[in-house]
Parts: structure tokens; sequence; C-alpha cells
């Protein structure tokens, strides 16, 4: 391109000025690209350009179109492709195979279906991206009008003769011939409902064989791109030849080049790949062009597509033909990525079953490699299932992508079904297995301490670069540190949790939880069982991992952990120590696995048939997503402000003390005191600078409720408003509020409160009875500080996650308890259901000739002792 600089000229767009180059031009016949950015000049490195192709001939420049490519550098031209690079991906060619359409019966088109595709392509154009659909479907929709057509005609003649033969099979290429003006209309009065034009291109092998048509056909569909129209090509099936021996031979290309296949010379000057036949004679290794998988993947490489999407009706490509087993005797599993050169793709059994359409997954596999070795990355997915296009754009790990690049992460559904592997082996262990690996760890954070402290120190320093470079509040700032900074002293706090945990909950799997005898010879137990596989979402919380973590070892659960990227030094340094632990114990690592990626929490929050449990850790905002989003059951309710009410006769020291260790021992949490309610007689004795100090010094904004506005305005003067309590407040924020009585306390805790920790601050024990009685909340304390509500400190074992009254049986600190569930065992001597069923004509069970009585015998698993009711 530079050869041409000098007669170069940019205003918007490449302009040449053709004049210059005459006839003797060297260039000739050959292409030229230019590329028109305002970044770095080396095509390597740019980032968004402007690329339009030009032919060098006798006359001149002929433009052959613009596209703008988001995909450049080495990595892409070698297929070195991520999902993460799919969002930018600004031309998008999507195939609908005949599956995807057509209806189970193979008779007529799924308007469901179709109607879904529709809407996520229409988001597509109106988000600014070009849409090119490559659509099947005709054969399936004039099968069913040829058969109508078939049937009634078939009616005539059996009236007129008995007994005639049925039918013949309906041929392809008459049901094509009648499908497609059908299809077009249906596409053309969904797509108008979202004011998107459309225009139909059929295409025949012939127009590959051209190099003229297919330049013709290219500059077409890229003139109806650039009107906003969506091109919808389908290769003209009434021109394909139902017998498979019948190929084109004799039909030449450019070059002399039998275009019985894919032709790879169509962008010249590319080395053509020769295999040996039988014979020894040498021909193109390409594949032919024989359906629709085949054209889209043509048209993705002519027209510089940034992306190919083939949509069927199966998730994509698996290991083995779907259905049966492998040789191992395991189950086809996913492939979520595809490389060519892994010698395990190789040697894939393709399925046959291929309905009423021609290309199978042996044709969507080659047409993807094919897209793939050209530059274009491609997708196998179900488009059956909803929004399957969006989630393929947004980076989602559905479908197989196909790519040279190895994954840098497992794609989430693998690492479910790894983890609940892993959990089995974890749950499996003898008590003092489980026991070792728990002292392990806290002998490992120990011995690693350092370690631990500087990968935090790195989180610290690169959150505060970053901040300083966005020019962020000072509040969020100073707060944001505080929350994942890890100290000396809240690590030695970590450990002291753990080597508690190993002492009191190392037996905990297993555990006998009720003994019943129910009847002379038949008894009835439960014991503890772990739940399966837990996934825990947390904020920059450092030193969440190692507490979930061992809680989840500790009750025989495997953790899927996904913390924030703020504090990713000090979680990986914490993993480390933690599959230390577990490979000495022969437990797979997967029973602990870190999700680096965000996008993945929405793939896990769906795969209910593999997870059991969701702990959120964090807001607010992060719990009501996580309910919003999940298919699994949640732990934990959602975080809001707790309440510290001191009343008129409390100890003001103890009041002070207890309120702003409520506040700012500790950053976030369900325990964390939100507003404080202070009685009438503390503003008008001139005692709120006694409260608010503290805290104000910690670095707490106060912000002053409706009513102490109104009352005590002079006293709130510097403090900010707040219009009601039932905000939500962040970590370095703190409201207060004046009331006059217990009552009037108890009332707008029961209207803004979320339920979880509430306290009342006063030296008179019937008040504080009352209070205790009267507010629901889960954890209600008197004369301590919020703090204190803590799964440690109950002595749980630790503290998973923090029910609040809308969470059942889980409200407040939820320890080792909470992760497990109970399996119930009943050891007979040949009893059955006869023996205890009343006979006719008796009301209650054991009356009645010959039947059994029920004792039901309780006794404590403790001590042994019978229970009595």
């Amino acid at each position: 391109a530079m050869k041409f600089h000098p007669i170069l000229k940019t205003c918007g767009a490449v302009r040449f000025a053709t004049s210059s180059l005459h006839t003797a031009s060297p260039y000739a016949g050959n292409t030229l690209w230019m590329w028109d950015t305002s970044s770095d000049s080396n095509a390597k490195t740019l980032r968004t350009q402007q690329v339009r192709a030009f032919t060098v001939r006798s006359d001149g420049l002929e433009s052959r179109g613009k596209s703008v490519s988001s995909y450049h550098g080495k990595d892409h031209e070698h297929g070195m492709f991520s999902r993460t690079d799919l969002k930018n991906a600004r031309r998008i060619v999507i195939k609908v195979g005949t599956s995807v359409l057509t209806r189970e019966n193979e008779y007529g088109v799924s308007l469901t279906r179709m109607a879904n595709l529709v809407e996520q392509v229409c988001e597509l154009v109106h988000s600014g991206k070009e849409v090119i659909i490559v659509t099947s479907g005709a054969v399936g929709l004039g099968k069913m009008r040829l058969q109508v057509q078939s049937v009634m005609s078939q009616t005539v003649r059996h009236t007129l003769s008995y007994g005639s033969s049925r039918a013949a099979p309906l041929d392809s290429r008459a049901c094509a011939a009648a499908g497609q003006s059908g299809l077009m209309t249906l596409y053309n009065a969904m797509f108008n409902q979202y004011g998107v034009s459309l225009a139909q291109v059929l295409v025949t092998m012939s127009d590959f064989q051209s190099e003229a048509h297919r330049v013709n056909m290219c500059e077409t569909i890229k003139e109806l791109i650039s009107l906003g129209i969506v091109p919808v090509c389908n290769e003209n099936d009434v021109f394909y030849s139902n017998n498979p021996s019948q190929t084109l031979q004799g039909l030449s290309g450019p070059d002399d080049f039998i275009l019985n296949t894919f032709n790879p010379n169509f962008r010249g000057g590319e080395q053509r790949e020769k295999v040996q036949d039988d014979k020894g004679a040498g021909e193109d290794k390409v594949l032919r062009l024989t359906a629709n998988d085949s054209l889209a993947s043509l048209l993705a490489v002519r027209l510089d597509a940034q992306l190919l999407i083939l949509l069927t009706s199966v998730d994509g490509v698996f290991c083995s033909v779907p259905g049966r087993p492998t040789s191992t005797g395991t189950q086809a599993k996913l492939l979520s990525s595809f490389s060519p050169d892994d010698p395990v793709t190789k040697g894939i059994e393709y399925g046959k079953d291929q309905r009423v359409g021609r290309g199978g997954m042996a044709a969507k596999v080659a047409a993807a490699v094919f897209a793939l070795k050209h530059g274009v990355p491609s997708i196998i997915a179900n488009g059956t299932h909803q929004d399957t296009i969006k989630e393929v754009i947004q980076g989602k790990a559905v479908g197989t992508f196909f790519t040279y690049k190895k994954e840098d992460q497992t794609p989430p559904h693998i690492m479910a079904i790894a983890a609940k592997s892993a959990g089995k082996v974890l749950a499996a262990l003898q008590s003092g297995q489980r026991r070792k690996v728990l002292e392990q760890i806290s002998n490992g954070i120990k011995a690693r301490a350092n370690m631990v402290l500087e990968a935090n120190s790195r989180d610290v320093a690169d959150l505060q670069s970053r901040f300083q470079a966005e020019d962020m509040a000072m509040g969020i700032y100073s707060n944001k540190i505080k929350q994942m900074r890890l100290s000396r002293a809240r690590l030695n706090s970590l450990i002291k949790g753990i080597d508690h945990l190993a002492m009191t909950a190392g037996d905990s799997v297993g555990r006998n939880l009720h003994w019943t005898k129910l009847s002379e010879g038949l008894y009835l137990e439960q014991e503890a069982t772990p739940l399966g596989t837990v996934l825990c979402v947390s904020e920059a919380l450092p030193d969440v991992l190692p507490q979930i973590a061992t809680m989840c070892i500790a009750s025989g659960n495997a953790l899927l952990m996904r913390g924030s990227s703020d504090i990713r030094h000090t979680m990986l340094a914490f993993h480390s120590i933690i599959v230390s632990a577990l490979d000495s114990a022969k437990v797979p690592r997967e029973a602990v696995a870190l999700l680096e990626s965000r996008g993945f929490v929405n793939d896990l929050l769906q795969l209910d048939e593999h997870v059991n449990l969701v702990i959120p850790r964090g807001g607010k905002a992060l719990n009501e997503y996580i309910r919003a989003n999940s298919r699994i059951p949640v732990m934990g309710g959602p975080a809001g402000p707790c309440y510290v009410y001191v009343h008129a006769d409390a100890d003001l020291e103890l009041a002070v003390r207890v309120t702003t260790d409520s506040k700012c021992e500790m950053s976030g949490g369900a325990s964390e005191m939100g507003v404080l309610l202070l009685h009438s007689k503390w503003l008008e004795s001139g005692k709120l600078e006694d409260f608010t100090g503290p805290l104000q010094r910690s670095g707490v904004n106060m912000l002053a409720g409706p009513r102490i506005r109104s009352l005590f305005a002079a006293q709130v003067s510097k403090f900010m408003s707040l219009r009601e309590l039932g905000s939500d407040f962040t970590h370095s924020e703190c409201a207060v509020e004046v009331v006059e009585s217990v009552q009037q306390a108890m009332d707008l805790i029961r209207q803004y409160s979320a339920g979880q920790v509430e306290c009342i601050v006063t030296e008179d024990e019937a008040t504080a009875r009352n209070f205790l009685k009267q507010v629901g909340s889960a954890c209600v304390m008197h004369n301590c500080s919020t703090r204190l509500a803590d799964g440690y400190f109950f002595g749980l074992g630790g503290e998973a996650a923090f029910g609040s009254v809308k969470d059942g049986d889980h409200r407040g600190p939820v320890g080792i308890e909470g992760l497990m569930t109970g399996k119930w065992t009943l050891r007979g001597k040949g009893h059955v259901s006869a023996d205890f069923l009343a006979s006719e004509g008796h009301a209650r069970l054991g009356e009645g000739s010959g039947v059994s009585a029920l004792v039901h015998e309780k006794k404590c698993v403790t001590c042994g002792l019978q229970i009595r009711d």
C-alpha cells in the first residue's frame, strides 16, 4: 500500500488518483488493501480500522467495497480467536439449519423458533451490526405444501380407483421450489414488525465458478448491507442433483480449476493443498458445495465477515455421537472449543441424522473449519434454545467455538461437572482425613502468610492506581481499600477460625441427626450429607475464599468460587494453599475451583442439574442480581442496613462503644450498622456529637433523616440529607434519625429493615425484653455490637451466608449445617406396609386383627437416652 502513498488522499474515506495508474502498472491484476486509520500504521497492531479492497486494473483501481474489521494482529491471522473477541464482530453470517426452523414432524415451520431468531437478528441490526442470513427450511415448508396437494389428489384417485398404490416420496427439489416463496413471506412479515427490510439472494454452485459472478454477488450483498437491508441467502435446491454421483466435472473456473468444491483460490494467490487419490493423481483438498453450511462458510470468507454462526438442533460438536456410549463407557461430552490441529477432534465420529436437510454435523464442522482457516471465527450452536445468538455475541460459553487458540479456562459446564465429580471424592473422606486437610490449610496460611499479604498489597496497589487514573471520589476510594485490605490481624483471625473448624466440624459428614424405633425390628435414622456443589459469588472480600472453601471441605461440598477481579492475586495465593492440601489427600483440585471470567457466572446460574446452592457474598445489588438470574436455590438474604436503637436510659459510654464497633470494626457484611436511631433525649441534651464524632473520624459520612432535620436542623446542618431510611447505604455512610419512644423505633425497623440484625442499647430490662420479643429480625441484640452476629462467634464453625426473615429455615448466620442436608435410612426385617395398615372400618393405624403397631421411640443421638414427647 505504501507504494501508492504519494497519491493517497484521506477525506472520510480512502480515495485514489486513479489517473496515476497507467496501463503499464506492474500491479495490474492484483488486490490492493488499504487501511484508513488514525492509530498505529502497523496493520498487526490496529484495533479499529476501515478497510477497502481495490483491484488494480490497467485503467486504474476498481473498489471492491468497504468492510469494518475488529479482528487484527498475528494471533487472529492464524485463527487464534477467543470468545471475548466475538462482541466486536461487526459483520456476522448466521446460518439457520433446517432442524432449527422446521417442526419435529419435518412438515412446516416452527413459528416460535423463527420469531425468536428474527427478534435476535433485529436487535443486532439495530445495534449497528451487519447481518447476513443463510437460511434453510424451504424444503420443509414446501414438503408440507406438496403433501397437502398430494393428499388432495390422492383422495380423488382413491375415489375413482380403490386400492391404488401410495404416492411416491416427494422430490426435495420440488419441495424447495414450493417452499421458497412461503419462507420469504414469513421472514418478511416477521422482520417488518421490527422495521427491518429483507432481500432474497438465491445462489447455485455455478455462481461460485465464475470470478465475475462471485464479484457481482458479493457487491450486491454489500450494497444491500449498506442500505440497511438484511440479505437472506439460500442455495437454490431446485438445481441440486438428488444423485450424489452427479458432479460438475468438466465445468472449470479460473486457472482451469475444476470447481465442484469450495474454491480456495477466490482470494487470489493462495496456495492450493494437494492430496493423492487412490490412483495417485493429485486433486484439491477442499469441500463440496452441497448444502447451505458450505454456502454460509463461503459467504463469510468472501464477504470478510468477522463471525460465522451455524445454528442447528444440537448443542454443538460432541466427542462422539450423542446418546451412544464412548469406548470407555461414558456418555458423549460437548466440546466447548474445536481446534482442527487437535488430534482428539480428528477422530470424532459424527451422526448421520439430517432430517429434511442435506448438511449434517460433518458438513457443519467442515464449513466451520474452512472459515477458520480463512480467518473467520465460527460457532456451531443450538438454535432451538432461547437467545442463542445473543449469548454467542456476549461471549458466553454456548455451542462449540472453532479456534486454534487454547481456551484460557475450562468452560463453566465442564467445570461444574468436574466439581460435582470431585465433590463425591471429598464427601467420601474419613473424619480424620477431612480434619487433616483443614489443618494443612491452616498451617499453609501460617507458613505462607508473607506471600498472601504481598499478593494482597499488590491488589491494593493496582486498585489505588486505577482509582487515581479514574479520579474516583475519596469516600468510595478509602472504603474500597479498607474492604479489600488484608491485615496481619485479620489473617490471624482467619487462621483461628479454620483451626476451630478443624476441631469441631471435621466429623460433620455422616453425623447422626435422628434415631427412631418405629416398630420391633424397624429402625429409622437420619444422617448429615453434603448438598453437592456450591457456587459462591463474592465482592472484593479478601478472606472469603478460605472461609467458604474450608466450610465446604468440612461439609463435603465442592466449591466453585467467583471473586472480584480486584483481589485476583490474593485469591490465587489462597487457592494455591488450598489445592496443595487437597493434593495431599488425593482429592481432585476441581473440588475447589476458581472462576476468573465474570461471564461464566451467568452460565453457571443456569446449571441447576450440576450446582446445588448459590451463595452471594456482597451488597444488595449483587444479591438481587443473583436471585433474579438464578435457577438454583440462593442462600442469604438481600443485604440491608442494620438498626441500632439507643434508648433514653442507655449508658452513654457503653452506647458509643457499641455503635462505633457496629459500624467501623469491619467493612461490609450483613451485621454492619446502617441506621442509628437515637431517642430525642440525646439530641435535647446536646449529645449527638458524642455518637457521630467517632464515626466521622473513622471516615463515615453521616446522613440526616427527615425527622431529625425538621426537629434539630441546627445540629445536623453539616450532615447530608436523606429522603427515607429504606435507602441502600454504602460502607462509608450511616444514617441517623430521632425517635420519641421504643415503639416508634420498632415501627421504623419493621417498615424499613431487611430483617437481619437489630440492636437496642438500654439499661431497662423490661424495655429490652419487649424489643427482643417484638422485633422479628433474624438476630436481635441487647447492649452488644451487631458485629457479633457471626457464625464464628455463634460457634457454627464459620459463616457461609447470612439469612434474613425471607429465607425460611436459614435465618441469621448460616454455619456448617446450612451446607448440609439429611439422608434417611430405614432398617427392617421383612417389614411391609401391609403390616401397619388399619383394617377396613378402623380409623387409626395399628388397629385391627394381625396389624403391627407403630411405637415411634426416639433416642437422643448424643447420649442415647429415650426422648419422650
